[in-house]
């Protein structure tokens, strides 16, 4: 890419982010931009349409490129823009170098690219490098013969001595074996997801170096960021064994929205393998030599998801950040709960690393988490659980819509089985479409201003309408204002972006952290429970941040009655050295909060 085409900060380091981690931490390093980033995921599918045939488009991101930029994020990752076999939403791949048509052209995406750096906006895009379409010219080639150039580019196998798949290795969708026959090679083909999607064969170095090009390839036009999509599915084992079956008292593997046939194995052989790890290290080394460029990698679907996640960020010669199911449970939020989920974050991933993610084009909508579509939680949960999330340590991956507070689409109330568009639902009814609807910008238009088709991909649900981005624009007691202040405040503090985490004792309903840098500390408190709470804080002059739209009662200059499902964060930085704080709800609790 021509120097005069890369944004500021890739060129001149001054410009860089300048914290350095404290000493204490015994790793210095810049505090990168990744470092408690936000990152705002953007299916195009579903964004905005420019030219009307229904679904979203690169020119209709553009368009709305001013509206990203006030959430004040940092970057945006964008879902598979390639041409596919339009099997699962762009996760079939035709040709990694190339854009879909139905998306826009190779300028148009050079115009998004240069328009976002012009914005200060980051731009990610996402890697589909487990696997390709089975339309793929490599996988055209391969199972042509045993003999060709690419025979042994996929995860191929001889029938077992019945004739059947090579061993017990389902897909991860339905649980029903990932093996498919092919008469033309006489073998069965692997695959973790879909039939249209034949795993790559990692093992191969010739593999290895092509995916290496097709980064070079992004990385010269001045991409800022690759999001790996299922990076623990690269490799499988060589020796094609078993999986080992799980017992009766074993846990079911995170990340797995429903239990199928597949969760009752280990999916130790199939996927979640060693060698993946060795295999990343030639990527960092090629993404180290581009400044300001990072690797976020998704990790889920296997047995302890925070564990697993961390082992591809560690050392600094792997990924620069993974992305967990930690937080994606069905329960009911607590404060107890929470706070195994971070500190088990903390005391795995250290430092950096971590990248949290609630809502997803996978995992639904954030407004449906932790029971939300059963148990009723009050307007401000929202605006709680937005500060929460800014307040852990790591970067946030924000799902489009759920600024707004989408709900879940429901099927068939929201789509109709007929309209449903992914092959999810011949598994559980429902598939993931629920969460891809298209975004509602306003109220008084047919498609509530996604497009002027006469029917998009997919319907808008009703219970959207009232949601869209007009209508929330200028209401200042809004979700979408609310995120925009918790992110645009967030920004601009250095404990935030770059410090230290303490999880602080504390018992329900509260959740405390301690965030600290240099001679900023922030105590970040919040009231996970249904009824209101009182704390009180051995500093002499604590300070509530004003102006993020919590409500609090202060009882005495150190005592502070916090409403339900609310937070409180106290800059106590002019007492960087008084640490001391106590913590009472109403005549229940009186624990200290440790240093």
């Amino acid at each position: 890419m021509r120097p005069e085409h890369l944004p500021w900060w890739r060129q001149a380091p001054i410009n860089r982010r300048a914290y350095a981690w404290e000493k204490k931490q015994r790793e210095p390093t810049l505090g990168e931009w990744w470092h408690g980033a936000a990152i705002y995921q953007i299916m195009p599918w579903s964004y905005r349409d420019s030219d009307d045939d229904g679904r979203g488009d690169l020119n209709g991101i553009i368009r709305s490129l001013d509206y990203i930029t006030s959430l004040g994020v940092d970057a945006i990752w964008l879902m598979p823009l390639y041409p596919s076999g339009d099997v699962d939403a762009g996760y079939d791949v035709k040709d990694m170098r190339a854009i879909d048509h139905s998306l826009g052209s190779m300028d148009d995406f050079d115009r998004l690219l240069r328009l976002a750096h012009q914005r200060g906006l980051r731009v990610m895009l996402d890697m589909v490098w487990s696997h390709t379409s089975d339309q793929h010219p490599w996988f055209r080639e391969s199972r042509s013969g045993r003999e060709n150039e690419r025979a042994d580019w996929y995860i191929w196998a001889d029938p077992a001595d019945d004739g059947g798949p090579p061993n017990n290795w389902p897909a991860v969708f339905n649980g029903e074996s990932g093996w498919h026959f092919v008469p033309e090679r006489g073998q069965y083909y692997f695959t973790n997801f879909f039939p249209g999607q034949p795993a790559l064969n990692w093992h191969n170095p010739n593999v290895r170096e092509a995916i290496l090009d097709i980064a070079r390839f992004w990385l010269d036009r001045g991409i800022d960021g690759m999001r790996l999509d299922a990076v623990n599915f690269y490799a499988q084992d060589p020796e094609l064994r078993d999986n080992p079956m799980r017992g009766e008292d074993d846990p079911l593997p995170d990340g797995f929205q429903d239990a199928n046939a597949a969760t009752g194995q280990k999916l130790v052989n199939s996927f979640n393998r060693p060698e993946t790890l060795e295999y990343l290290k030639p990527l960092r080394e090629l993404v180290d030599t581009y400044p300001g460029v990072t690797l976020l990698g998704e990790v889920v679907m296997c047995e302890d998801s925070i564990a697993e996640a961390a082992k591809y960020t560690q050392n600094g010669t792997l990924l620069h950040m993974a992305y967990h199911a930690g937080l994606l449970f069905d329960e009911r939020m607590t404060a107890a709960r929470m706070r195994k989920v971070v500190r088990k974050t903390l005391n795995t991933f250290g430092a950096t690393g971590s990248c949290w993610i609630v809502g997803n084009h996978d995992f639904g909508r954030m407004s449906s988490r932790w029971g939300g579509d059963r148990f009723p939680y009050p307007h401000g949960f929202r605006r709680t659980i937005a500060a929460l999330l800014l307040s852990l340590p790591g970067a946030l991956c924000l799902w489009q819509g759920d600024e707004l507070g989408l709900p879940e689409a429901r099927v068939p109330d929201d789509i109709p089985v007929d309209r449903l568009r992914d092959p999810l639902a011949e598994t559980n009814g429902r598939g993931r479409d629920g969460a891809r609807t298209p975004m509602p910008w306003n109220d008084h238009s047919a498609n509530c201003g996604f497009s002027r088709c006469e029917q998009p991909w997919l319907p808008i649900p009703r219970s959207h309408r009232l949601l869209n981005v007009a209508r929330q624009q200028h209401d200042t007691e809004s979700l979408l204002n609310d995120w925009r202040s918790l992110l645009n405040w967030h920004t601009a503090q250095p404990a935030m972006r770059a410090g230290t985490t303490e999880l602080m004792d504390a018992d329900e309903p509260w959740l405390a952290l301690r965030r600290s840098y240099a001679e900023q500390t922030l105590l970040c408190l919040f009231n996970l429970g249904d009824e209101a709470a009182e704390i009180t804080l051995d500093y002499r002059d604590p300070q509530p941040v004003q102006g993020l739209g919590f409500e609090f009662e202060r009882l005495s200059a150190q005592q502070f009655r916090v409403p339900a499902w609310s937070a409180l964060i106290v800059d106590v930085s002019a007492e960087h050295g008084s640490t001391h704080a106590s913590l009472n709800t109403s005549d229940e609790y009186d624990d200290a909060l440790p240093h």
